[in-house]
């Protein structure tokens, strides 16, 4: 690597900077305040009044723009509740077009967002609420947002009245949308899946259970247009979009296996399958994954204990939207165990026997309880192909656990971090939920007791190690930690997720929010959402691919390091021994421009020179208060 001018490095105005940055916390409010996101009166967002459930992911309007923050959450409005949209822009939260209830005097739940559309540049949002068109049951809804008259417009068929269900069946009960916005084809332009639980099915006359189903929308040549050929409704579109089921049919509506019926991903439909998520992996990320968890009483001689399945889909023209999906878990190595109506329960492979069923979950312990998955696609490597990450709680006796596993050789599932889990050793925990900051996994759940559920949120560093950047507890930037509601996760994305147009968090464009960031509610009256960037972590948005050299001749050191946002930079320095890495100390390096530095160390810390031995050297970027907001992975390096 050739370097340009060499600079000297000045000391001056940051080494106050670098020395408070020592005891400065990882966690920035967003806005810098820390006042609440709920907060808009005039767009009939009461802040005296309930927040309940939030999302957020990192996008923006234009492509290949920096990427802030969106949320969408739950809000009290009276004895309604409304779903809002709000993005974090220019420092503060700005509410994107009004409510986006169909009906603004229900209860509507369970807000999801992504982005989809040419560039990644729309914002869709799916939830659900009751109907009483459609006859009171909950439906499931999803809307995009149209920038330039700032509101959101519902998309799919006409199922009654105007009301555009996505539901398979609209007599039925539907709940727990996700929405991810992928295409399974390389290069075109993204469109939203969605994944639910609905009520459907009667195995062996044991009643409606919730079932997992998935569909894809499909833009129409013409706004209105008969969605002609499309399942479940061939009616027109109330817009642009129409929604196509996505599986094989497995499920006869109120029966049993029936290869003409709906197309259920459960692999018990005898028992209810819940809380869905979904997203896109693999090469050019064109490979949907949903993932769920099973529980209660089991119809067919199977588990009865909750159980965490993944399925992924699989060309097949034979299939609803052109796709069967395939169960993927911890013991389907060089297997394919598609979801039909094979087996002896006509449920396909992994309903054929409870040690298939083993094989096709995701649990450390098959006979223990597990719940709650969350995915998310990354890589560890800048430029690797991209997996399923999913993160779940599992019951280790006594108490939950919080794991992490991901995708390995394309065809199952392992536990990272040597099967353990990232909770603290006595936490009974819960909800958790998964991003990637370019190649970096972040991991947020909660614990404690019944009156005093507390977030956390922390990542793995460059050696594979679980970091907490919240020790103690989410907190507020004034008070202690907080107590959080009992219903809701914190709700984890980034501005650098891995996505074609990031070139899977290998490439992204720098931005206000330069980190990970998560929203939370507050449990107390009023309940309350808040959002914190978690920087501090590895950052190859301010560094490029997070990396540093450093070059050592003549008891003289060069660093070079390619610095994509301006601001403060330093250095790290940990004597490497035989038990570990013992902390040496800083050393503050100047303010700098956007550029590739060339920077002179006279291998000095706290006036002292380096005796002989190894050395870690970690880079880091700093704001104005001392702040640390991202880090390079460490090298290391020999002093003679």
């Amino acid at each position: 690597m050739t370097a340009p001018l060499l600079r000297r490095a000045t000391l001056v105005g940051v080494a106050a900077a670098l020395v408070a940055a020592g005891t400065a916390g990882a966690v920035i409010g967003l806005p810098s305040d820390g006042s609440q996101v709920n907060n808009d009166p005039a767009a009939g967002i009461d802040p005296n009044q309930n927040a309940g459930v939030s999302d957020v992911v990192g996008g923006s309007l234009t492509a290949g723009a920096p990427r802030v923050p969106w949320a969408t959450f739950e809000q009290k409005a009276g004895d309604a509740q409304r779903i809002f949209v709000r993005a974090f822009k220019n420092g503060q939260w700005v509410t994107q077009g009004p409510s986006l209830n169909i009906d603004q005097n229900v209860e509507a739940e369970a807000p999801s967002i992504d982005f989809a559309g040419t560039g990644r540049t729309v914002p869709w949002d799916a939830w659900y609420e009751p109907n009483a068109a459609l006859g009171s049951e909950t439906q499931i809804f999803a809307s995009r947002f149209i920038a330039g008259e700032n509101r959101w417009q519902p998309e799919g068929q006409d199922r009654a009245s105007g009301i555009p269900s996505l539901n398979i069946n609209t007599d039925k009960e539907a709940e727990n949308p996700s929405v991810a916005g992928g295409a399974a084809v390389a290069g075109a332009d993204p469109v939203p899946w969605v994944a639910w639980q609905e009520q459907d099915g009667n195995v062996n006359n044991s009643g409606n259970h919730d079932q997992i189903f998935v569909s894809k929308g499909v833009k129409q040549a013409t706004p209105n247009a008969p969605c002609t050929g499309f399942k479940p409704s061939d009616r027109a579109s109330v817009s642009n979009f129409c929604w196509q089921q996505v599986g094989l049919d497995r499920l006869a509506k109120d029966g049993g296996s029936s290869a003409t019926g709906d197309p259920t991903l459960s692999i018990d439909p005898s028992r209810n399958g819940v809380e869905p998520d979904i997203a896109f992996t693999g090469p050019n990320d064109t490979v949907a994954w949903t993932l769920w968890y099973e529980e209660d009483n089991s119809n067919i001689g199977l588990r009865n204990n909750q159980q965490v399945f993944a399925a992924k889909i699989v060309k097949d023209p034979n299939a609803d939207g052109g796709f069967h999906w395939q169960a993927v878990g911890n013991g389907t190595a060089g297997k394919n165990y598609v979801l039909d109506t094979t087996g002896a329960n006509g449920f396909g492979p992994c309903a054929g026997s409870q040690d298939v069923e083993d094989t096709c979950s995701l649990n450390k312990v098959a006979g223990n309880d597990a719940l709650e998955p969350r995915v998310a696609a990354g890589t560890l490597t800048p430029g690797g192909t991209t997996v399923p990450w999913v993160t779940f709680s599992e019951d280790v006796g006594g108490h939950h656990a919080i794991f992490v596993s991901r995708l390995v050789n394309g065809d199952h599932f392992e536990l990272f971090n040597a099967g353990n889990p990232v909770s603290g050793p006595n936490d009974d925990a819960s909800k958790p939920d998964i991003t990637f900051f370019g190649n970096t996994p972040y991991v947020s759940y909660v614990a404690g007791g019944p009156t005093d559920k507390r977030g956390y949120v922390g990542h793995f560093d460059s050696h594979g190690r679980f970091v907490n950047d919240t020790p103690g507890g989410i907190r507020l930037s004034k008070g202690g930690p907080v107590s959080l509601i009992d219903e809701a996760r914190v709700a984890l994305s980034s501005n650098c997720t891995a996505d074609p147009f990031t070139a899977d968090g290998s490439n992204c464009a720098p931005a206000a929010v330069n980190a990970a960031f998560d929203t939370f509610t507050t449990a107390g009256s009023p309940q309350r959402l808040f959002s914190q960037a978690l920087t501090g972590g590895p950052n190859c948005v301010l560094f490029y691919q997070c990396h540093i050299v450093v070059r050592i001749h003549n008891h003289k050191a060069k660093i070079i390091v390619k610095l994509r946002k301006a601001g403060f930079f330093g250095i790290i320095v940990d004597k490497v021994g035989k038990h570990g890495a013992k902390r040496v100390g800083r050393v503050p390096l100047g303010t700098h421009p956007r550029s590739t530095l060339a920077l002179a160390w006279d291998l000095k810390v706290n006036g002292k020179r380096l005796h002989t031995g190894r050395y870690r050297i970690t880079g880091r970027a700093l704001d104005k208060k001392g702040n640390v907001l991202g880090l390079t992975k460490p090298i290391t390096v020999k002093v003679r």
